[in-house]
C-alpha cells in the first residue's frame, strides 16, 4: 500500500480500507492546523490507486468501508473524481465510500457535478467547516465565509449526498466562544449533515495560532467557557443530527441524537459544569498543551 502522507481520518472511520487518493491538502493554510506539515499536495495516479485496490482484494476481500486518504479528494475535477470510484467501485462495489472535503472544493461543482459524482460510487462525505462565525472563519485562514458553508451544503442536499460536519471549539478565543456558537448553530440550521465531530482546538507545535498565543494575540478559551460553547451548540441546533464529542480535545465524551437526547445531552453538561473546579481544569488544558497532533 502506497502512502505518501499522514492518514487523517474521522473516529468513526478508523477500521475502514484506507485507499490514497490524494496525500496532503490542497488549503494547508488553517491557522490551527499541522496535520500535513512537510507534505505537499498530492494526487495519487490511478495507477497507484489501483495497484492498492488489488494488494486489498488479496488481503481484506470482504471490506465494507472504504475511506478514500487525503486531505481533500473532493478537490480533484468531476471527471477525475469519477474515474477514481469507478475504479474503487471495480474492487469493492458494496462497500461504503467516504473520503473528506473543504467548503471550497464545491465552487467549480454544481449540482449535477455531485449527482455525477455520488451515482459512480462516493457514498458520503465528511466536511471540515470548523465555525460558522465569519470572524473565526477569517481569524483562521479557512479561505471562506459562512454563506458559502450554506451554498455548498445547498449543493449536496438538492444532489441528495450525505454529509458529515466537523465544528472545531474554542477557535473564538476567550469571552467570545457562547456568541460565536449561537452564529454558528444559525448557520448549521440552514444545513443539513447528518453528523457533527464537536471537538475542541488545541494549541499545536508550529501553528499560527500557536504562534499567536505565544504573542498575546490569542488567548485560549477556559474549560468552563468551552462546556458553555458546547451547551450553546446543543441549545440550538434545530435540524436533526447526531453530536458526537468524543475526541482527544474534548472535556465531555457523549453522542446525542438531537432532538430526541437534547434535554439529556444538556443535563450532562450542566453536571460536568458544577463539577468543573480548577484542578479537573488545569488537568484538561495540560493534556492539550503536550499535544503535537489529534
Amino acid at each position: 500500500m502506497h502512502f505518501h502522507g499522514p492518514i487523517v481520518r474521522p473516529a468513526t472511520d478508523a477500521n475502514s480500507l484506507f485507499i490514497e487518493v490524494t496525500a496532503g491538502c490542497s488549503h494547508n493554510s488553517c491557522a490551527f492546523c499541522n496535520f500535513y506539515e512537510g507534505t505537499p499536495f498530492w494526487v495519487a495516479p490511478l495507477s497507484q490507486i489501483e495497484e492498492d485496490l488489488q494488494e486489498a482484494k488479496e488481503n481484506w476481500p470482504d471490506a465494507r468501508d472504504i475511506w478514500a486518504s487525503g486531505g481533500d479528494p473532493f478537490v480533484l475535477s468531476t471527471e477525475k473524481q469519477i474515474a477514481v470510484w469507478d475504479l474503487i467501485r471495480k474492487y469493492y462495489p458494496d462497500a461504503r465510500l467516504s473520503t473528506y472535503a473543504t467548503v471550497a472544493d464545491f465552487r467549480d461543482k454544481t449540482v449535477e457535478d455531485i449527482k455525477r459524482i455520488k451515482a459512480h460510487g462516493l457514498d458520503d462525505l465528511v466536511l471540515g467547516i470548523e465555525s460558522g462565525d465569519d470572524a473565526v472563519l477569517t481569524a483562521m485562514n479557512k479561505g471562506y465565509q459562512a454563506a458559502e458553508i450554506v451554498e455548498a451544503c445547498g449543493k449536496m442536499d438538492a444532489a441528495g449526498l450525505p454529509y458529515r460536519s466537523i465544528y472545531l471549539g474554542g477557535l473564538a478565543g476567550a469571552g467570545k466562544l457562547e456568541e460565536s456558537a449561537r452564529k454558528s448553530a444559525a448557520i448549521w440550521n440552514q444545513i443539513h449533515p447528518y453528523y457533527m465531530y464537536l471537538t475542541n482546538v488545541a494549541l499545536l507545535p508550529g501553528t499560527e495560532l500557536a504562534q499567536r498565543a505565544a504573542r498575546g494575540e490569542f488567548q485560549e478559551a477556559s474549560e468552563r467557557e468551552r462546556l458553555l460553547e458546547i451547551r450553546t451548540l446543543l441549545e440550538n441546533f434545530q435540524n436533526p443530527i447526531t453530536v458526537d464529542t468524543v475526541t482527544s480535545t474534548s472535556s465531555i465524551l457523549m453522542v446525542a441524537r438531537l432532538p430526541k437526547d437534547r434535554q439529556q445531552a444538556l443535563a450532562k453538561v450542566d453536571q460536568l459544569l458544577l463539577q468543573m473546579d480548577d484542578v479537573t481544569a488545569r488537568r484538561l488544558q495540560e493534556r492539550r498543551h503536550r499535544m503535537r497532533t489529534v
